[in-house]
């Protein structure tokens, strides 16, 4: 995450917002929890319980940030529906799941018909599913006045999961869920398979589980085609504690889970994964595997709590792990109209005000009859608070619970503006069932800052019968309005593409096209097949499994894309190709070739390494624990190559592009090698030496002006090849912990902010060794200065670019340069963000010293779809332009301006 990854992920990534906020979710507790009893409206729960977290947008819940809430209290409300067929027959006996929290399922009537009731009025997302296709996932705004919603079958993926342990072998008779909005759960056959079909698309968790073994997770991105996965079993050991207040009592009934505090892809689900203290307040998980852990409680009476990084082999149990919690603060009040009447059944959302990428989640009541509302066990910290009605939305509103509870606390909806309108088709049929949504224009400069949105997160609507659409709650200010007749996100940008509106419109008119699609074939020039790649028209890539190396996309907007086919074995390959109305782009076949390969030998203490995997790539990207994260990840991470030594201790990758490469290889037991930075045509790269050093442990703390700096982002960079790069996150004591990390020497670094508004990186050189640990305190130490850097170029327009602050004196002649000397500064700052068009980019909280101001644009013509990848690609090809400056303690606002240039679009081959 430091210079050269976020960049090309800010850039390449238009929902940023969306994927720092609601996917890096603090790992303290992101997922769902035990089903607790029916609280009664305006109040959390009943009884010695905590909230339940709601994972929304990797779930099918889009729009929606992560809350914590407990079982939706019993409303009056009815939602109605009807399940079709592509014939527009009614289905009967289809499997429909709503979003309440718990989730609900029913079954269609002979009609197609269903309905929940006793719901609360609130955006509701469904799925429905049926042995001929899935429909949606669609997200309605349930009110007294919603018309019935229709879901449409089409053709559904399917999720083949295989089970092996550390050694390979088939585990049979393993659990295996498919986690997501429409959970499923199978068990595996003698060869460790589970099969699920149909399902429908969208980003799901497969867990397996077996006794003895620690749960394995891996993310599922699910098409219209199958998609496979592999999970491996590790062995795990008990871990137990117990849960105690300020007075060392045991706390009964508290939810405990745990999250991996090196390996951030490990994080238990609430509902699920969660146990609950009994009267002597232990707790006991049955099998974890070896790493780092945190584990935390929650309880309806008391804030949450947690407990230091735990350190477990997986071997033997532990044993006596503490978990404090203090008596939280609970905040009384009321939520009203611009008259001061009360409104009942809003939704009321209060969490942590903080800064940082990394938050902990909201928690989430609904007001009783008379607008009254009590949240009880929040954090004694500055929090925020936002109201969410039917008629609009409240202001965001900062409290301050450090001294206790918040009584008489009062959220006004008045953030009543609407943007209004119609979808219709070409020849102006209104089209009803249709998902209208609306996200500020980030590109205009008036989008607002992007951390509010991990509070109130982007409702959608649906159009009504007469494809009208009113969307509600929206603050002054423009935004992008789209429509599409499913929730899918392949190839759209939300807050980049979409038709321009002010609040206070009344008669946007959408026109919406049908779908396309896109066909084709991959194969070498042999006639061969590629055994996997992946197909991809925007920032997520789907597998493709075919035999005969086919693909499909369906449900694509019309108008120009950047196909790409990306595979272990081949080249990237991407081609400029046009989707028309209603047509299928038959791309044919799209020749690959295996390219650029490297090749060498794994070793240790003078012996061949066998089963080491060896990692190859533009971008490594990993966690505390790994070099391939789980999830997340720039334009760069996706190239990455993976491969197994053999029984001499050799490896050959290819398919790996023109770009420099990092290259690190790991052998579980032995260790990792420090990455090795290899460029193109470099005389040794078919008999590359890599060798394992054993593994090296970094701790630290993170501290700023008022203490432990909780949830922030700590990137280890190596120095020698800063596209290696590994991250972890701080906890509520400011403590991180990576715990396998190759011997060498990093730049480690806090980050802050985000790249909309400018991110900040607070850093320091450490060399890490096998055996001892390393440690590095990191000091979050922010001004009170804003500068603003700006770029002038004799020819062409500016339409966008990255821009950089960075501590000290630097000169680089390119981004590729640039990102290699930051990464050797010994310590200081550096912060960056993108530019949109020629705006200034604004940098906050800067301290007064000297500085270099730095940018770098990208070539005119590309679009944010490509502008990422092509920084990734191109890194060494972009001029960087930069200029010292002298930050003065007065004034608060500085200005520096850099003569630039655009430069011309190369090709990627």
């Amino acid at each position: 995450m430091k210079a050269r990854l976020l960049p090309a992920l800010a850039l390449a990534v238009a929902g940023l917002v969306a994927i720092w906020f609601f996917v890096l979710r603090d790992p303290g507790g992101s997922t769902k929890a035990k089903p607790s009893t029916t609280p009664t409206a305006g109040s959390v729960g009943s009884g010695p319980r905590g909230p339940a977290g709601d994972r929304g947008p990797a779930r099918g819940d889009v729009g929606e940030p992560t809350v914590l809430i407990d079982d939706d209290p019993v409303g009056a409300l009815r939602l109605e529906g009807l399940v079709l067929d592509a014939s527009e027959q009614p289905v009967a006996g289809a499997t429909v799941v709503v979003s309440t929290n718990p989730r609900r399922t029913t079954t269609t009537d002979t009609d197609g018909s269903f309905a929940f009731d006793k719901l609360v009025g609130r955006p509701y997302t469904l799925i429905a599913r049926a042995p001929t296709g899935v429909g949606g996932p669609l997200t309605a705004k349930l009110t007294a006045t919603s018309d019935p919603v229709v879901l449409r079958l089409r053709p559904a993926g399917s999720v083949t999961a295989t089970v092996v342990d550390r050694g390979g072998q088939a585990v049979a008779n393993a659990t295996v869920e498919l986690r997501g909005l429409d959970a499923q759960s199978a068990s595996t056959d003698a060869a460790g398979k589970a099969s699920f079909a149909p399902v429908a698309p969208g980003r799901y968790e497969a867990v397996a589980s077996a006794p003895g073994f620690a749960p394995a997770v891996a993310i599922a991105a699910v098409g219209a085609a199958q998609t496979e996965v592999t999970l491996t079993l590790m062995p795990g050991a008990a871990v137990s504690g117990r849960v105690i207040d300020e007075q060392g009592q045991p706390v009964v009934g508290a939810r405990v889970i745990y999250a991996g505090a090196s390996d951030w892809g490990v994080q238990a689900d609430e509902r699920k994964d969660g146990v609950v203290s009994d009267a002597a307040g232990q707790w006991t998980f049955a099998a974890l595997g070896a790493g780092s852990y945190r584990f935390q409680a929650r309880h309806e009476r008391f804030a949450p709590g947690t407990s230091a990084i735990v350190t477990v082999d997986g071997k033997t149990a532990t044993e006596g792990v503490e978990i404090k919690v203090a008596v939280g603060a609970t905040v009384a009040g009321k939520v009203v109209d611009t008259s001061g009447a009360p409104i009942a059944s809003a939704r009321v959302r209060i969490g942590v005000a903080t800064r940082s990428m990394v938050g902990s989640e909201p928690r989430q009541v609904f007001t009783a009859d008379d607008g009254t509302f009590v949240v009880r066990g929040l954090p004694k910290k500055p929090l925020e608070a936002v109201a969410l009605a039917e008629v609009g939305s409240s202001r965001t509103t900062e409290f301050d619970a450090s001294a206790g509870d918040v009584k008489d606390l009062v959220l006004t909806i008045d953030q009543t503006g609407t943007i209004a309108g119609v979808v219709v088709d070409k020849t102006g049929e209104p089209i009803e069932g249709v998902q209208v949504s609306a996200m500020p224009d980030f590109r205009s400069g008036t989008g607002g800052d992007p951390m509010q949105f991990r509070l109130r997160g982007f409702n959608p609507e649906l159009t009504g019968s007469g494809g009208q659409f009113t969307l509600t709650g929206l603050a002054p200010g423009t935004y992008l309005v789209r429509a599409s007749r499913n929730q899918g996100m392949r190839g759209r940008m939300p807050g980049f593409e979409g038709t321009a509106a002010e609040t206070g419109t009344t008669n946007l008119r959408i026109v919406l096209p049908n779908d396309g699609g896109i066909t084709g074939k991959v194969a070498f020039a042999d006639g061969t097949i590629p055994t996997q790649f992946t197909v991809g028209i925007g920032f997520a890539n789907e597998p493709v499994t075919s035999k005969d190396g086919s693909f499909t996309l369906d449900q694509v907007a019309p108008q120009k894309y950047q196909l790409s086919v990306r595979g272990p074995d081949f080249d990237t390959r991407s081609l400029e190709i046009t989707v028309e109305e209603g047509k299928v782009n038959d791309v044919g076949t799209i020749t690959v070739k295996k390219g650029r390969a490297i090749a060498g030998r794994v070793m240790y203490q003078g012996k061949p390494v066998v089963g080491a995997t060896v990692f190859a790539g533009r971008q490594i990207f990993g966690t505390g624990s790994t070099n391939s994260a789980a999830f997340g990840g720039p334009p760069g991470r996706g190239s990455t190559r993976e491969a197994t030594t053999d029984e001499e201790g050799r490896f050959r990758l290819t398919g790996l592009g023109p770009a420099a490469l990092a290259v690190v290889a790991e052998h579980p037991d032995l260790g990792r090698s420090a990455a090795r930075y290899v460029q193109r045509g470099a005389p040794d790269e078919l008999q590359l030496e890599i060798l394992v050093a054993g593994w090296g442990v970094l701790t630290g703390t993170v501290n700023n002006d008022d203490g432990p700096a909780d949830g922030t982002i700590v990137s280890a960079q190596s120095v020698a090849t800063p596209n290696a790069l590994y991250s972890v996150t701080s906890g509520p004591d400011g403590s991180f912990r990576f715990d396998k990390l190759a011997p060498d020497v990093y730049k480690v670094s806090a980050m802050l902010g985000n790249p909309m508004r400018g991110m900040a990186f607070y850093s320091k050189q450490v060399a890490v060794g096998p055996g001892t640990p390393a440690r590095v305190d990191l000091k979050v130490e922010r001004g009170e200065i804003t500068v603003k850097v700006s770029v002038t170029v004799a020819e062409g327009e500016v339409t966008g670019g990255v821009a950089w602050l960075i501590s000290g004196s630097v000169t680089a002649k390119n981004a590729e340069q640039l990102n290699q000397v930051t990464a050797q500064q010994p310590e200081g700052s550096s912060t960056f963000g993108f530019m949109m068009g020629a705006r200034p980019r604004t940098f906050e909280n800067v301290r007064p010293g000297n500085y270099t101001a730095c940018v770098a644009l990208v070539p005119a013509g590309l679009g944010p779809r490509e502008a990422g990848e092509y920084f990734s690609n191109h890194a060494a090809d972009l001029p960087v332009f930069c200029k010292a400056l002298a930050v003065r303690p007065t004034p608060t606002e500085q200005e520096v301006t850099i003569a630039g240039a655009v430069p011309p679009r190369l090709p990627d081959e």
